[in-house]
């Protein structure tokens, strides 16, 4: 039985320009005032070079909730709805999704739809970046808005878990297995950075280190790392990283090799660490006892 899979490449897309929806969910990122990373809309960088045909996915307030704390907090299955009709999603559509980054926001942007039950949606492999080294043409400006779709948006699947239940997997009460997909040094953390450092008794699987050539995924590099952090089916993992955004990656490259059971900690590290009280391991760590390893 052939896996199904959410990936399609450049040329795949090329040919079907016609019939798909194409979403372009670019965020733009800056440096603040303080020089930490600061998320923006990507909406100026879409009209500036562009798929044809695709329209702006706006993941900053369409696909998130503007009103909640934390930055991309997934919003009520009625705003996905209603975001998802604005672009055009009917019943049966088939849509793809990219960005110009590393794909982990046109991943996020899956995932919220397959948890709200919209399906039919595809990733572009290595996003905007891949179709420009194919030699495949850009445009700029903005689409006329398409006929308002009428896609129904149900809860399908379990997709997130909950800061109570991380603080479970954390004091080792919930024996769920729990994958930061950030960078090995964001992981690691700085012991005299303050709240730097991961969850305890969790690991480490950086969604950058899956990447090949124009940041694209492949089945194999997925399958050789997951199964080199023992990653497996049928464990339920947990994944998480700064706001949910590499953790969207990392499932969507878990669910090219089959691994399906993944779920989301929505509120990642942005959540833990704004509470001073909620424990971080810097360096290595014992994933038995989460206290830093010896």
């Amino acid at each position: 039985m052939t896996r199904p899979t959410v990936l399609v490449d450049a040329d795949w897309l090329r040919h079907r320009l016609d019939d798909v929806i194409v979403l372009d969910a670019t965020v733009d990122r800056r440096t603040g005032p303080d020089g930490g990373k600061v998320w923006v809309s990507g909406l100026a960088l879409h009209t500036e070079r562009r798929i044809p045909g695709a329209h702006f996915a706006d993941l900053m307030a369409g696909f998130s909730d503007p009103s909640a704390p934390f930055p991309f907090t997934r919003p009520a299955t009625s705003a996905v709805e209603a975001h998802a009709r604005e672009l055009g999603i009917r019943e049966g559509s088939t849509v793809v999704v990219y960005d110009r980054l590393t794909g982990a926001w046109a991943a996020r942007v899956w995932w919220v739809l397959r948890t709200a039950g919209i399906t039919g949606v595809h990733v572009l492999n290595g996003g905007l970046t891949a179709w420009e080294a194919a030699g495949l043409p850009v445009t700029d400006g903005r689409e006329p808005a398409p006929a308002r779709g009428d896609v129904v948006a149900r809860p399908a699947r379990e997709g997130f878990v909950d800061l109570a239940r991380m603080k479970r997997i954390a004091d080792g009460s919930d024996p769920t297995p729990a994958v930061c997909a950030l960078r090995r040094p964001e992981y690691l953390g700085d012991p005299a950075q303050p709240r730097s450092g991961h969850i305890p008794r969790t690991s480490n699987l950086p969604y950058a280190d899956l990447l090949g050539p124009d940041n694209t995924l492949s089945a194999e590099r997925t399958e050789r790392l997951a199964r080199s952090h023992g990653v497996r089916a049928g464990d339920g993992t947990v994944l998480y990283c700064g706001g949910a955004i590499n953790a969207a990656g990392l499932a969507l490259a878990l669910y090219e090799t089959g691994i399906d059971d993944v779920l989301l900690y929505d509120g990642s590290l942005g959540e833990w660490r704004a509470d001073p009280a909620l424990p971080l391991v810097t360096g290595p760590q014992d994933e038995e006892t989460g206290r830093p390893a010896r």
